[in-house]
């Protein structure tokens, strides 16, 4: 059984309870004033911003700046002119002073399901508005930088220092040391975040006891006397705090270890020091517990001080695994069975070789370059071991579990941790663990879903049971020629963080077809990244497309590989829940020779008309004269050029679906298109509005649901939606 804490004396009790409600509104009361700090409109400012802070990727440049007026911190954002002013901002050092005028603007939502949060990213940061500077008017250097200012400049001479080590040493040093991830970094983690074990490479409370272990046993073995010691990493761990980035698990490691070493003064135990730890990050970041990395960070800790000493270390990691799935699978949706082994095994050889290898590499890089390149080969090996042991079979897409389901799996299995003995209750979490991946993979609705994915479409059907689920276009940005060095490195795209996320999110790693409009990149650009990350049966193209280079391209790019159909109105295909009107000839895939797709859906029925244009609306019109649709999506992101007015009246729809980005540089839609809906009593819903479109059916009925109210996102929007 677990080790019970009794509060003896009422006193105690009763302010513990006090503390913790005044915490809590407290917590409530500085969230609800970062969400109203949100202005709009034109600003000059003096910002301080620090080195370690502010990131070039291409010729697209992001800091933090805290405005010398208000002394509040905000985001910064500025497109760099030059190669040359992205080197120097880029190698900067020192904290400097930025006069800088721009605009001022919230941060947006997220806007599709499961999507990342970045506004709430950004309040975890202390961060409540965005400046996206227009002009950068003058620089100067903080000459008095003060212990904080040090601290930072410190933290970017290591990280520019690291960025010169052979890889993946840059990487590991990078990560473990200041906290500070890279697109290199992205890569690395991939395996390590397939097998359960990125807590390892996120500076956290073993990283900060390996630390204080490596310092300590120097020292004492300089002689130095054992309560100097203790002193001395009580004035040092504030400032590893800023130096190592600040993150959640730091700051509770960092608390825990303040509160262990002044043990003896205060007279608290570890239980102690963890709940103050907790109360501490509430009031540093309210929004705490609502992330990945809070959650683990202070649940692993608990399970630590509670699990029975007795207990082997493989049962340990086992027990910490399981209490850790509900969250994991929250935010992650996948899980790989040899995480639980894994853990077991790395974490012992992380904290006694990996980690020294790193410090001791970092420190000798300069004098005995050999050793750092030895070190670094060792690094390779466990690299690929760890690549090979993730491409193992074991890996389960579960799906994000509803939230009353994962608060019953944790319940569940805190209380099966306490009983380890009793089967039936290990019993229940699994059978509670099944029930919920069937709701998941096994759904009685279906969904028809137009993401908002910016200047683009991409759209998913998904039939109840997930008997079929189809993709129409993949979204894509449109590139307009920019030199090499303003092309940001990276990755991922929004292919990956929204499509593939919301599939996976839904347990789905499967794609029956994907229909492909015409050849545009809005509508084809994020095809590789699906293709990378699901399994396609078939793509399905207006005829002509199958020849053109751009979509070859994009196909060898995914891993994939999925057949190629061609097709015209003259082909159905019956497996397929979609009759394909048009094109009526094989074309060049422009915009003229869109795909045009119509199906019932619940009751509902459906048309989606890729980019087509007025001339074509015209044509089907005419060869299909009893087509009707009661949700249609607009041709051409609402463009003036489609949705002519008899073809709106003759389709008789409810709703009219437009795809496009905000702050686009074509204005779509345009406002004709909009009088046009209205004139004709279509109600016209925006994906720049309203995000994430979602018509969700059982049986013959259906409803529309919206991600946005409407209302959210009013300063973004052209002057025809927001009227």
């Amino acid at each position: 059984m677990w080790r019970i804490v009794t509060l003896k004396q009422p006193a105690l009790l009763l302010l513990t309870v006090v503390i913790c409600g005044v915490t809590f509104f407290f917590c409530v009361g500085r969230q609800w004033m970062w969400q109203q700090d949100s202005k709009v409109g034109p600003v000059t400012q003096m910002v301080l911003v620090y080195p370690d802070e502010l990131t070039v990727k291409g010729n697209f440049m992001t800091a933090v700046g805290k405005d010398l007026t208000t002394n509040k911190r905000e985001s910064l954002t500025m497109t760099v002119k030059s190669a040359q002013v992205a080197r120097e901002l880029a190698e900067s050092t020192r904290p400097v002073i930025w006069k800088i005028s721009g605009k001022m603007q919230p941060f947006l939502p997220n806007t599709n399901e499961n999507q990342f949060n970045y506004q709430r990213y950004n309040y975890h940061r202390r961060l409540t508005t965005h400046v996206q500077i227009n002009e950068l008017q003058e620089v100067v250097p903080v000459e008095k930088m003060g212990i904080v200012g040090n601290c930072h400049y410190r933290r970017a001479c290591l990280s520019h220092y690291f960025a010169t080590m052979p890889s993946p040493l840059d990487s590991y040093c990078l990560q473990l040391i200041v906290g500070k991830a890279s697109e290199e970094t992205t890569d690395l983690l991939a395996s390590v975040k397939k097998l359960g074990l990125l807590h390892l490479f996120c500076i956290s409370g073993m990283h900060v006891v390996l630390l204080t272990v490596l310092l300590r046993k120097l020292l004492v073995y300089l002689w130095w006397d054992r309560e100097v010691i203790d002193w001395l990493l009580i004035c040092l761990l504030p400032l590893y705090l800023i130096i190592g980035g600040g993150a959640t698990s730091l700051i509770r490691a960092t608390i825990m270890a303040e509160m262990g070493l002044l043990h003896r003064y205060l007279h608290l135990d570890a239980l102690d020091g963890w709940a103050i730890s907790l109360l501490a990050g509430l009031v540093i970041d309210p929004l705490l517990l609502l992330t990945l990395g809070g959650q683990l960070s202070y649940l692993l800790s608990f399970m630590l001080q509670v699990l029975p000493r007795q207990l082997t270390s493989f049962k340990q990691a086992v027990l910490l695994n399981l209490v850790s799935v509900p969250s994991i699978l929250s935010f992650v949706y996948e899980l790989h069975l040899l995480s639980f082994l894994a853990s077991y095994v790395v974490i012992p050889v992380f904290a006694v070789v990996i980690f020294p290898a790193v410090i001791i590499a970092a420190c000798c890089y300069c004098f005995m370059p050999a050793v750092t390149y030895l070190i670094n080969d060792g690094l390779l090996i466990f690299h690929r071991l760890l690549d090979w042991c993730s491409r193992l079979p074991g890996e389960i897409l579960f799906g994000k579990p509803p939230l009353f389901l994962a608060l019953l799996l944790f319940i569940l299995t805190i209380y099966a941790s306490d009983h380890r003995s009793l089967k039936r209750v290990w019993l229940m979490v699994a059978g509670t663990y099944l029930l919920t991946m069937a709701l998941i993979h096994v759904p009685l609705k279906g969904e028809v879903v137009f993401f908002d994915i910016g200047q683009g479409d991409a759209i998913i059907i998904r039939e109840p049971f997930n008997r079929q689920v189809l993709l129409i276009d993949t979204g894509g940005k449109v590139n307009f020629g920019r030199p090499s060095w303003a092309k940001p490195v990276s990755s991922r795209d929004d292919g990956e963080r929204i499509i593939v996320n919301y599939l996976k999110s839904q347990g789905i790693d499967h794609l029956d077809t994907i229909f492909l409009s015409h050849h545009d990149a809005d509508h084809i650009g994020y095809l590789p990244s699906i293709l990378a990350h699901l399994t396609v049966d078939q793509i399905v193209v207006p005829a002509g497309m199958e020849k053109q280079p751009a979509l070859l391209k994009r196909l060898a790019e995914g891993t994939s590989r999925p057949s190629l159909v061609p097709v015209t109105d003259q082909v159905q295909l019956q497996t397929l829940p979609l009759q394909i009107l048009h094109p009526f000839a094989p074309g060049e895939a422009k915009n003229e020779d869109s795909l045009v797709l119509a199906g019932q859906f619940g009751g509902a029925r459906f048309v989606f008309t890729g980019d087509l244009d007025r001339e074509n609306e015209k044509k089907v019109m005419e060869k299909y004269p009893n087509l009707r649709a009661d949700i249609l999506k607009l041709g051409h992101h609402g463009s003036k050029t489609a949705s002519d007015p008899v073809f709106l009246r003759q389709l008789q729809a409810q709703y009219g679906i437009i795809s496009a980005g905000r702050f686009n540089r074509y204005h779509h839609p345009d406002d004709i298109t909009i009088t046009n809906l209205r004139q004709a009593n279509i109600i016209p819903l925006s994906t720049q509005q309203y995000g994430m479109i979602k018509y969700s059916y059982y049986r013959d009925k259906g409803k529309i649901k919206t991600y946005l109210r409407g209302d959210e996102l009013k300063w973004t929007l052209p002057s025809c939606l927001s009227n």
